[in-house]
């Protein structure tokens, strides 16, 4: 069974975003070192090429045609590209899983005992074993294991080991009755009936393992089944539109820490609506939690509502969710540096795009990226693809963006002020009044300003549209007035209080008025027809880091830097005038220099494990660390905190005495001012009789643990940046 791993604490990571979100009069703070973070690009170009076969991109990766691939490779290629000296690994246990999503409205399937009889067949050690070589764990939870408000622990039962003889019990008792002829089961109305499990053709070893292990748990429980290749963005078109199938298998990321999708994805309302609720799955009881969840403003509230619907879905099955697997992807070190290690976007990911540099620290460059797939569309309203979303964020800007640890970071906000009837009698009771101050330098990619109407008309437009069928109104109901009373400031008012309000607009694209107004531009029925890049005649006006300029269609996608950006690079000229007595002349020295390229992450050693004798003393952990812009070090034992402090860059000492008998992780953290992270684990193992000497783990079981802190405890980590600068 593939190991299990838990991050740091869901009240830790709930409690920073409060914390980054409202903070002394309501007024929104953002990391204090985030501006930093948020410059770039410092290369001119990336290009992204398809190739769509997995083994070619590892080639074209091994030879230096391309320093990175979007994909998360088959741990087959481990071994081989881990011992490339020009190729290093990030590895991440994946906010996300790939799942089988199950019809819920077509009989027989809509018995929630068939689906769960099939849940409890299906060996997701098999998926650990065969296909993904262990990098991966069993996962029950619709909320990935990573995210704070997941309950996997808690569920008494599950879906992890091939329990088929209770999945028979429950379709004996549900009156599936086999077919003496046929051998298999018939629906309790008699009729006979088969499943079919469909999955990418462009996905042999993944999904088509995945969809055969499910065709197998299928068979030992009598049931004809099969399975299907199938074209992907042909069946997602088919889930979006609430059209036929059985059992469809794909993967699904999450992109932050919220759940509130919770009350959407699976919501009765939505088992008809485009593009909502593919599952087509109604639940009066799940139903019930769904008002809490929106509109608790308490985290306790929230938690109950969470809990009590994810314990829903593990009962009735709408998805099996198959594995969380450890992502591992690939990229070379022998011409670029500053890779991001993202949480949510992963290695190549925009954050990734922006910070990445020469070696030299030189500017300039273009970075060749892989993709595995022809991009579906660059209309963010309807695309389905990863890869036009790879693409397509590094376009675009938002209110907020998520940092690299899923924490939000100001994008066009400069300041948000929230505010209710308790902080403000002219809020009306019950109303959440956000008053957003956008930054003044931002420029739409034809030259035409972004000013607070086009932040303003955003909203309005997704929920005028959204009357059209447009997804992105969908989390906007609450919305009453989007107005922009200044050039700078907008202003959005809600007709609830919710916990999650700020998540429902502070990361949307923000569109620019002049094009999609409904008088002459796009309008909001043209949500849906708007085809930018492929059509040459609609027009592609964005304001992120990169503008698109160019691409052959199937081969090859470009985006170049935008010297529009609002956090572009920008030159600084300085004069200086030395004046000579001698022969009353002046001479005038112009330098120019750039925003410095972002530092690398601050450098530390390896102590090696400890063993020590139980009652001994005059035991430390010593690490030898520096970089040129230190912040502060924190020091985890067995994943709790129990040191943190401002870090001059000096080595770091750790007292070890004084321990029981046992085995403990001491993991080391760094971050500098650039918001690098660097961390090192040493293994300190207490024993009865005499000292052994270094004890060691296993490699993966300490590449594990070290993920485990670094992910879950970064928003602990934030707390303490926050109250070092403001203490400053």
């Amino acid at each position: 069974m593939g190991m299990k791993f838990r991050i740091f604490g869901a009240l830790t990571i709930i409690g920073i975003v409060a914390l980054l979100l409202v903070s002394g009069n309501n007024t929104v703070y953002a990391v204090p070192f985030e501006d930093e973070v948020k410059i770039g690009p410092y290369v001119d170009h990336v290009v992204y090429k398809v190739i769509a076969n997995q083994d070619q991109r590892i080639l074209a990766l091994q030879a230096g045609e391309i320093e990175m691939d979007t994909n998360f490779f088959d741990p087959v290629h481990f071994p081989a590209l881990n011992a490339d000296p020009d190729i290093d690994i990030f590895s991440a246990l994946r906010n996300g899983y790939g799942h089988l999503t199950i019809n819920c409205r077509d009989y027989p399937l809509n018995i929630s005992g068939l689906r769960r009889a099939f849940a409890f067949a299906y060996d997701k050690t098999r998926v650990t074993a065969e296909i993904m070589d262990g990098f991966n764990q069993e996962h029950d939870s619709i909320v990935p294991y990573v995210n704070g408000w997941c309950v996997e622990d808690a569920f008494t039962y599950h879906y992890y080991t091939n329990q088929s003889s209770i999945g028979n019990q429950i379709l004996d008792d549900l009156g599936f009755e086999i077919d003496v002829g046929t051998g298999f089961r018939l629906a309790p109305n008699g009729d006979p009936f088969d499943i079919v499990i469909e999955y990418a053709s462009s996905s042999p070893e993944i999904g088509g393992g995945v969809a055969q292990i499910g065709v197998d748990a299928l068979h030992s429980l009598y049931i004809d089944a099969r399975t299907q290749a199938a074209d992907f963005n042909e069946y997602i078109s088919r889930l979006d539109g609430h059209g036929d199938y059985d059992m469809v298998f794909y993967a699904q990321n999450f992109y932050g820490n919220d759940v509130d999708w919770l009350a959407y994805d699976y919501w009765s309302a939505y088992a008809d609506t485009p593009y909502q609720n593919p599952c087509n799955f109604a639940n009066a009881t799940y139903d019930y939690w769904r008002d809490q969840l929106l509109y608790g403003t308490t985290y306790m509230e929230v938690f109950e509502a969470a809990e009590a619907m994810q314990h829903i879905l593990h009962e009735n099955v709408p998805r099996l969710i198959v594995y969380e697997n450890t992502y591992l992807q690939a990229y070379r070190n022998d011409q670029f540096t500053g890779h991001v290690e993202d949480f949510s976007e992963y290695i190549s990911g925009p954050w990734t795009m922006r910070k990445i540099h020469n070696l030299d620290d030189t500017l300039g460059g273009t970075v060749p990226v892989a993709i595995g797939q022809e991009p579906d569309s660059f209309n963010f309203f309807v695309s389905n693809s990863a890869y036009s979303g790879h693409i397509f964020k590094n376009l675009h800007a938002s209110l907020y963006k998520y940092g690299p640890d899923m924490t939000p970071v100001r994008d066009l906000a400069e300041e948000l002020l929230v505010e209710t009837h308790a902080d403000n009698a002219a809020v009306p009771a019950g109303h959440t009044r956000y008053t957003i101050d956008i930054i003044q330098n931002a420029t739409w990619s034809d030259g035409t300003p972004l000013t607070a109407e086009d932040v303003s008309f955003t909203f309005t437009y997704h929920v005028e549209s959204g009357l059209y069928g447009n997804p992105a109104g969908a989390d906007l109901g609450d919305l009453i007035a989007s107005s922009a009373p200044t050039p700078y400031r907008a202003v959005l008012e809600f007709s609830t209080e919710s916990y999650w309000q700020f998540s429902s607009f502070a990361f949307d694209y923000i569109i620019p008025v002049h094009i999609f107004n409904d008088s002459y531009g796009i309008g909001y029925m043209g949500w849906n027809t708007w085809n930018p890049v492929f059509d040459p005649e609609e027009p592609n006006v964005n304001c992120g880091p990169f503008i698109f300029t160019d691409y052959e269609a199937g081969e090859y996608y470009e985006i170049s830097k935008n010297p529009d950006f609002h956090y572009f690079p920008e030159e600084v000229t300085s004069t200086t005038s030395t004046t000579s007595s001698s022969t009353t002349t002046t001479t005038t020295t112009t330098t120019t220099t750039t925003t410095p390229i972002p530092s690398t992450e601050p450098l530390v050693d390896s102590p090696v494990d400890i063993s020590y004798q139980v009652g001994t003393t005059g035991h430390e952990i010593v690490w030898t660390a520096s970089d040129d812009n230190p912040l502060l070090y924190m020091v985890f034992r067995d994943n709790l905190p129990i040191i943190s402090d401002v870090w001059d860059g000096s080595d770091i000492y750790v007292d070890i005495d004084g321990l029981s008998i046992g085995t403990y992780n001491f993991t080391l953290l760094l971050m500098d001012g650039s918001a690098n992270i660097a961390y090192d684990t040493v293994w300190v193992t207490v024993t009865s009789g005499t000292a052994t000497g270094p004890t060691g783990l296993p490699g993966d079981i300490m590449d594990i643990i070290i993920l485990a802190v670094s992910v879950g405890s970064v928003a602990t980590i934030l707390i303490v940046v926050i109250v070092i600068f403001r203490n400053r």
